[in-house]
């Protein structure tokens, strides 16, 4: 994979697991709240109903509060009347009362005539509770609810059912009613399927953003793969053209170096051994002849090491970065009469070959520019050391130019020599700076220690 696709993975990946993650805590919370909106709801209703069973109570307790009070414990007629009246008092398709001694003696029950007149004490429901026991204990505390199974009327179906009973305390009864409440399941049942319903469609709707996300992500990682490559491809292109334009200008300036100086004077020494060999053919004195081809052969020499010394300097790998600036700096001042003053270290064993020839480059090109443009009469070169910074600068108090105009230029030949500086400086992990202006130039490059070489850090 390259960094490109790594870069991609690594942003699909955080979120792929942060939408997992909120998609499974989402779920939860929604199945946490359609369970808690169920349950209030039933607490809701069931209160409700609760509170119809003691007001039907209520108006049953009233209903026969005329008789109740004013007869006394053995009046059997009052009790009978009382009974019809409970019988006949009915609410709905399955409300109903009944009543029971405290024994647990059918008295009432319109709905099952057989349990009147039998003891059901021991009476339990399909789930094992005392469903007598239980109601009489309620009343005898005052009045309580009881939740149990009973046969509903109206279908002889077995259904749940919250009944309220009270105690009768001069007669000893037990007077209750009951709700069915299976409708309250049904019902929440179906408000817990349209709850679970919208949190499957909110999980795909979650979904799709997930995916719309992920896609928007892979295109974005693809689109920008492009434009990086695009960019890429044209900075080779620029870069080859750079390349391509520096070895054509380094090949004219050889070329004239060779044809201006050198061709002319071996033509002017072949010239003069020509007319040398006439003389002494011609019994003739030929030395000043022969001095003259001496004095061209010896410029020739001359012209031929210092082309070399441009290419690469012999004294770089042999004496250092120092000697080979001095010597570089010598040869400026004496062809164009510009004043140089040199401080520098010593770091002949404190940078790699490679760091060497980038400085040496950055100086020479530097040096170039300055007798070209710059109509400088001084120039001050510096090698330091500060922090962890190794600091190469070059000033002059030429003219100046306009940095940014020169910089930005499009030109493949405009400020091919600083851009040069600038990228052999990066490729080593440096800092380069130019500062101009029209009291003259300074050029800085920045090598960290972290480039030294072992040798010299040991």
């Amino acid at each position: 994979m390259n960094l490109t696709q790594k870069i991609q993975l690594l942003s699909i990946v955080p979120l792929m697991v942060a939408m997992f993650v909120v998609a499974f805590v989402n779920q939860y919370q929604f199945e946490k709240l359609s369970v808690d909106t169920a349950n209030a709801y039933k607490e809701s209703v069931i209160a409700s109903r609760k509170q119809e069973l003691k007001n039907y109570t209520s108006l049953a307790l009233s209903s026969i509060d005329h008789l109740y009070n004013k007869a006394d414990h053995s009046d059997e007629d009052a009790q009978s009347l009382v009974n019809s009246i409970l019988s006949n008092l009915a609410y709905g398709e399955d409300g109903y009362f009944f009543a029971y001694t405290q024994n647990g003696d059918g008295l009432v029950h319109p709905k099952q005539d057989f349990r009147v007149g039998e003891n059901w004490w021991n009476l339990q429901d399909p789930d094992g509770k005392f469903l007598i026991r239980e109601l009489v204990h309620n009343a005898e505390s005052g009045g309580g609810f009881l939740q149990y199974q009973w046969e509903k009327p109206s279908s002889g179906i077995v259904a749940k059912k919250i009944a309220y009973s009270v105690l009768l305390d001069r007669w000893g009864w037990m007077l209750g009613t009951g709700i069915y409440i299976d409708d309250v399941d049904r019902q929440i049942a179906a408000i817990q399927a349209d709850i679970d319903e919208k949190i499957k469609s909110t999980s795909y709707v979650t979904l799709v953003i997930a995916l719309i996300a992920f896609g928007i992500v892979f295109v974005s990682g693809l689109f920008l793969q492009f434009n990086e490559r695009k960019l890429a491809d044209e900075k080779l292109q620029v870069l080859t053209k750079r390349i391509l334009t520096t070895q054509e200008e380094e090949r004219r300036r050889v070329s004239r170096e060779l044809h201006d100086g050198i061709s002319q004077l071996i033509a002017s020494a072949k010239f003069s051994l020509e007319t040398a060999a006439v003389k002494i053919k011609n019994n003739d004195d030929p030395n000043e002849d022969l001095r003259l081809t001496e004095e061209r052969i010896s410029l020739t020499l001359h012209d031929l090491r210092r082309i070399s010394r441009d290419l690469h300097p012999r004294v770089l790998d042999d004496h250092g970065l120092s000697a080979a600036i001095e010597a570089l700096s010598r040869d400026f001042a004496t062809r164009t009469g510009i004043k140089l003053n040199l401080h520098l270290i010593s770091v002949r064993n404190l940078l790699p070959v490679d760091v060497k020839t980038t400085l040496y480059r950055v100086a020479q090109e530097a040096l170039t520019n300055i007798e070209r443009h710059a109509e400088a009469s001084v120039v001050e070169i510096t090698i330091d050391v500060k922090g962890q910074w190794v600091v190469f600068s070059i000033v002059d108090d030429g003219k100046g130019f306009d940095v940014h105009s020169l910089t930005r230029s499009k030109s493949p030949t405009v400020g091919i020599g600083l851009r040069n500086m600038h990228e052999r400086i990066s490729y080593h992990k440096g800092l380069f700076s130019i500062y101009s202006d029209k009291k003259g130039t300074r050029i800085e490059a920045r090598i960290p220690k972290s480039t030294l070489s072992y040798n010299a850090k040991k």
